[in-house]
């Protein structure tokens, strides 16, 4: 295990993720938008491991597999959320963030904790099991369990991308207005782009275990799965939705929070 190389490999993801986020933290105080993260979110994780891949001079079939994937993963999720956020104004969560604290920068500097330093220790924990990949696994085969992540990466991919394209077709159909979509994929699923994400992720780690003592990042997905469960995600969304939706309830108790399931029975 060279215990050096992955040293000085983390400790320069960590640089790169750190001033990336603060240049982004910057640009939010510029534009008045501290949205700009989400849309930046999978760009930084793509950046950061491309920067994990060319530091250790990477290669081999393993950094090549996720590389190609995160990087297939990072395009599809840039485009949607750029398309859907752009010029839509600041997000409804971070507006209200604002009324926590005085304007200027007493909110600067409860932004740049709360969302940017926050999310970027998250990207960098998130890409643990990756980061050692690309510094272990150079001789590692494809193997068993590089083909069980690749086929679970490629199951989370189909439901994130139908699921969302699914949501952006019911939400510009004005005569759906204030429905709850319950039809595709989220007539088994209240969630199929969390569903999916999660997958993806805990594919992508199933990879990495190809790789000699990348099992040492596991703490990467099962942070980012209780994040995006309980904190982040399905959690929350399911609270608002409850308030903004009468069917919601029902909603919530025929149709599995994540986990694809037919609906229960009336």
């Amino acid at each position: 295990m060279p215990w050096t190389v992955l040293a000085q490999t983390l400790a320069c993801t960590a640089g790169l993720t750190l001033a990336l986020v603060l240049a982004l933290w910057l640009l939010s105080i510029a534009l008045r938008d501290i949205s700009i993260i989400d849309m930046a979110f999978s760009g930084l994780i793509a950046g950061l491991l491309l920067a994990a891949y060319w530091l250790t001079g990477s290669s081999g079939a393993i950094p090549g597999l996720i590389i190609f994937l995160v990087l297939i993963w990072a395009l599809r999720m840039s485009v949607y959320l750029v398309h859907r956020n752009w010029g839509h104004g600041e997000d409804p969560r971070y507006t209200r963030l604002r009324q926590w604290v005085e304007p200027g920068w007493p909110f600067h500097r409860l932004a740049l904790r709360q969302v940017f330093l926050l999310q970027g220790t998250v990207i960098w924990v998130l890409t643990l099991p990756q980061q050692i990949a690309m510094v272990t696994g150079g001789q590692a085969d494809i193997g068993a369990l590089a083909a069980a992540g690749t086929a679970l990466w490629c199951l989370g991919f189909y439901f994130e991308t139908v699921g969302d394209w699914q949501l952006s077709r019911f939400k510009a159909d004005p005569t759906r207005r204030g429905q709850v979509l319950n039809t595709g994929l989220w007539r088994y699923t209240r969630h199929p782009n969390y569903f999916g994400e999660l997958c993806q992720w805990w594919g992508l780690f199933v990879i990495a275990l190809e790789a000699p003592w990348a099992w040492c990042g596991f703490i990467g997905p099962v942070v980012y799965s209780w994040l995006v469960i309980n904190v982040t995600g399905q959690a929350t969304l399911d609270k608002k939705l409850s308030r903004e939706k009468p069917g919601y309830a029902e909603y919530i108790r025929r149709t599995s929070g994540l986990i694809p399931r037919p609906p229960r029975g009336a």
